[in-house]
């Protein structure tokens, strides 16, 4: 089941026709699975620096302590090439199911989407798009987001976000279960995923029961 889901999940991957990243500024993203690691790197990247950035991806990993190194080895493989912007880590969960929570949470379109304005205003223009998007709603206005942010016919990838002054209170934990119980009845796999020092994002995979599927480790790049 989880080879699956993985193969679902890579499918939010824009890629040519050797499997490398286009677009966008990703130079670098790695999933490890338990039983699966994959490697995408930027198809602008020169051939030998993605086979060194893939056969870092591919080593058998030793103790834990060392695991740290690992991305420095990324980082000085990808310095002489592109100017490292930003890099990101993180657990990677997923629905299996609807979550036992009750939703309680307001779907999002054209008809209410002023809901946003006065905190979620930059989420506005993404709701065109038709994909899944709800709401956590207080005095009057959308106070936490969950919506599709990457989608195929296989997979969606959330988006989160919850106003300042309403956080710690379950509202983006319900927001988020609309939002996965909404992905699941279109036949796909809802994606969440997070950092390692997001320690209230974690909160929420677990009060939700989500299935940690892997981790992700990506590089955002400038070209020299």
């Amino acid at each position: 089941m989880d080879h699956r889901v993985c193969e679902n999940f890579e499918t939010l991957f824009a890629v040519d026709a050797d499997g490398r990243l286009t677009g966008g500024a990703t130079y670098l993203h790695v999933v490890r699975a338990p039983e699966r690691v994959t490697c995408f790197c930027h198809r602008d990247l020169p051939d030998e620096v993605a086979a060194a950035l893939r056969e870092i991806a591919g080593r058998e990993r030793g103790r834990h302590r060392h695991w740290p190194r690992e991305y420095a080895e990324y980082l000085r493989v990808l310095s002489p090439v592109a100017s490292v912007v930003a890099v990101r880590a993180g657990p990677l969960y997923f629905f299996r199911e609807p979550a036992a929570l009750e939703p309680q949470a307001v779907a999002i379109g054209e008809h209410n989407a002023d809901l946003l304005l006065g905190g979620l205003d930059e989420w506005r223009p993404d709701v065109a798009a038709g994909l899944p998007m709800f709401a956590a709603i207080r005095d009057g206005r959308a106070v936490a987001i969950c919506a599709t942010v990457r989608a195929t016919a296989s997979a969606h990838a959330a988006g989160v976000e919850t106003l300042p002054a309403y956080r710690g209170q379950g509202l983006a934990a319900r927001a988020v279960a609309a939002w996965g119980a909404a992905v699941l009845s279109l036949g796909a796999t809802p994606f969440y995923g997070t950092t390692f020092d997001n320690v209230a994002s974690q909160r929420v995979a677990r009060r939700l029961g989500l299935d940690l599927l892997a981790s992700e480790f990506s590089v955002e790049c400038e070209p020299r």
